[in-house]
């Protein structure tokens, strides 16, 4: 394990590539990257083809990804992935691209992302893939290494998917967990407490529930979130996976978040940054 010097001065940049749901309306599908001194770690890649114009308007390059970690299946986290994917073979064929592709899922995942290649891909391209790539099955207090960042990950307990998520330590000692698009609740709740930065699901305000249906899509509202995230320790929660119908939405969802929690409330848009 990598020994941690919060002496040393390190810093860790989360970009917000996505904060959208299924189907948004004017934003992308959930997916960010964290920038660290030494690394890229990119989480879900979005629902499409989109994702490369996300990329380019953060100034992430293709060819500057190295580590992908797709948090579940459903088609608005995995698909952009396999487009990322199909970007990078093509840089790799094209002599623009270096190094190791590492993919990162649960079981369940690493499957759909090979399926999905195999049938989709020409064979050449497949076959370069294979070469350049390397698919690291993870699951329930696995853990990696990336550069000087440890990430350990961990089943989110989503009701409807195989979902897993994550725990990135910093050389500087400090958190950030991630859920995927999946909510903070009872089942996950010890995971992640006592973080720096949670990013999870938060699919509408509580107030809004039936216009928005959140629990029959298995999602939670920010009220449901908050109150939960209270007594965790948690020092900055951020919530995304919503619906972006709502006017003014971040002045919105947090004064809602605030009725419950007390500590740093981000409601991010597409584009947000976080300096860790």
């Amino acid at each position: 394990m990598t020994a941690h010097n919060p002496s040393v001065d390190h810093h860790a940049e989360i970009i917000m590539l996505g904060t959208g749901s299924a189907f948004p309306s004017s934003s992308y599908n959930t997916c960010l990257a964290i920038r660290t001194d030494e690394e890229l770690w990119l989480t879900d890649g979005g629902g499409g083809n989109g994702i490369f114009s996300r990329l380019k308007e953060e100034n992430i390059p293709v060819n500057s990804i190295h580590h992908l970690f797709v948090t579940h299946t459903h088609t608005d986290h995995i698909f952009g992935a396999v487009w990322l994917m199909r970007s990078i073979v093509q840089h790799s064929l094209e002599g623009k691209y270096s190094g190791t592709l590492n993919l990162y899922g649960n079981p369940s995942v690493i499957h759909a992302l090979k399926t999905i290649c195999s049938l989709t891909l020409l064979p050449s391209y497949y076959s370069r893939l294979n070469d350049i790539a390397i698919f690291t099955e993870v699951g329930p207090d696995t853990s990696v290494s990336v550069g000087e960042a440890e990430i350990r990950f961990f089943d989110c307990g989503s009701e409807n998917v195989n979902q897993t998520g994550f725990i990135m330590t910093l050389p500087s000692g400090k958190t950030i967990a991630c859920m995927g698009d999946e909510a903070l609740t009872e089942a996950n709740e010890r995971h992640v407490a006592g973080c720096d930065w949670l990013f999870c699901g938060a699919f509408c305000r509580y107030a809004d529930r039936d216009v928005f249906r959140p629990y029959e899509k298995h999602h939670r509202t920010v009220k449901d979130v908050a109150a939960l995230a209270e007594n965790t320790g948690i020092k900055n929660l951020a919530l995304y996976h919503s619906e972006d119908r709502t006017p003014n939405r971040e002045e919105a969802y947090t004064e809602e978040a605030a009725l419950c929690f007390s500590g740093r409330i981000h409601i991010p848009h597409d584009g947000s940054r976080y300096l860790v």
